[in-house]
């Protein structure tokens, strides 16, 4: 049994648009060998609505401009498997790691019929970073990340809270980030082991009450800044997903994720495959009112790496995961 996530939220409203707003966050989730039940601020900002026109911003522990959108307009079953980019590798999933959801800065958002956009500097390891990402120093070096959506059909105006049962919707987007001195890997402070990360995405979904589908492709780089002495890693990857309504309440789901990442050696710049990942995520949901829901899931995983000595041989590995969920939010 799991807690893959409990938030309690409290809203402090001036008026009727700009509010402050602190989200925490308690989870107790198996990673293996180790399981955590610890409770932390997830999101904490001010939100003030036109700053510019058609603009608002979030200045605090802000939503990052990618991860959100995805969840509410074309993955919405982040209860049974986050994101593609999101995606870590663990005991029971094999992902790219690339970002998360929040972090400290602003993040700007702007709301036309339609154009969408959302543009922000953040600190750039996230809201919940790894121990030894606060090895690094205070210093200039930030994330710079974005989202451009044009929307083709529907209105910009409605993003993130379509009724996905009811309303039509198309969507193209484009995303990234280019994150200077993004985390520092050693234990202690050290240079060659630090990198810059970037990725670039571009991913479209169309959606009507009968039915859902979404695709994504990206690429990304994390560069050593000590190229001769530090290693850096290259990716790319697609995902594409889709639900089927058929009846009323029901839904089936399906995602297919494919990750590609080798690892860049360190003065010589080999490449060896470290991921060659596919994903399939298959289930069931039943919506028992308008805050509770029943999912059913399945996930086979396979990963194969490659493996140098004594001679470049490929290792592959195979995992399939199941699931009930239930799933409640309002």
């Amino acid at each position: 049994f799991e807690l893959r996530r409990n938030y309690v939220q409290v809203k402090a409203y001036f008026n009727d648009k700009d509010y402050f707003r602190v989200t925490m966050d308690t989870t107790k989730e198996l990673t293996g060998t180790t399981s955590y039940a610890n409770m932390y601020a997830k999101y904490a900002y001010l939100y003030l609505d036109q700053v510019l026109p058609y603009t608002g911003v979030e200045i605090g522990i802000a939503h990052r401009p990618w991860i959100d959108y995805e969840e509410h307009n074309a993955w919405h079953y982040r209860s049974i498997n986050k994101v593609a980019l999101e995606q870590k590798t663990n005991a029971t999933d094999n992902g790219p790691d690339l970002i998360n959801s929040a972090d400290l800065g602003f993040n700007l958002q702007t709301k036309t019929d339609m154009f969408s956009s959302e543009i922000g500097m953040f600190n750039g390891e996230g809201y919940h970073a790894d121990k030894n990402a606060a090895n690094q120093e205070n210093s200039t070096d930030l994330s710079l990340e974005w989202r451009l959506t044009a929307h083709v059909l529907g209105s910009g105006t409605k993003v993130g809270k379509n009724d996905r049962t009811k309303d039509t919707y198309a969507n193209i987007s484009t995303y990234g980030m280019i994150s200077k001195n993004h985390k520092d890997n050693a234990v202690a402070e050290d240079d060659n082991a630090e990198y810059d990360r970037s990725f670039y995405g571009i991913h479209a979904v169309y959606n009507q009450p009968e039915f859902l589908v979404a695709a994504q492709y990206y690429t990304a780089k994390d560069e050593a800044q000590n190229p001769t002495l530090g290693a850096g890693k290259e990716y790319k990857g697609w995902s594409v997903n889709a639900e089927v309504r058929p009846m009323q309440d029901w839904t089936v789901l399906a995602r297919y994720d494919v990750s590609d990442i080798d690892a860049v050696a360190a003065g010589t710049g080999v490449k060896t495959k470290s991921q060659d990942m596919k994903q399939t995520i298959y289930g069931v949901a039943y919506k028992y009112n308008k805050n509770v829901s029943f999912i059913a899931s399945g996930k086979h995983i396979t990963d194969k790496t490659e493996v140098a000595a004594p001679a470049t041989i490929d290792v592959a590995k195979e995992k399939d995961v199941y699931m009930l969920t239930t799933e409640v939010k309002w």
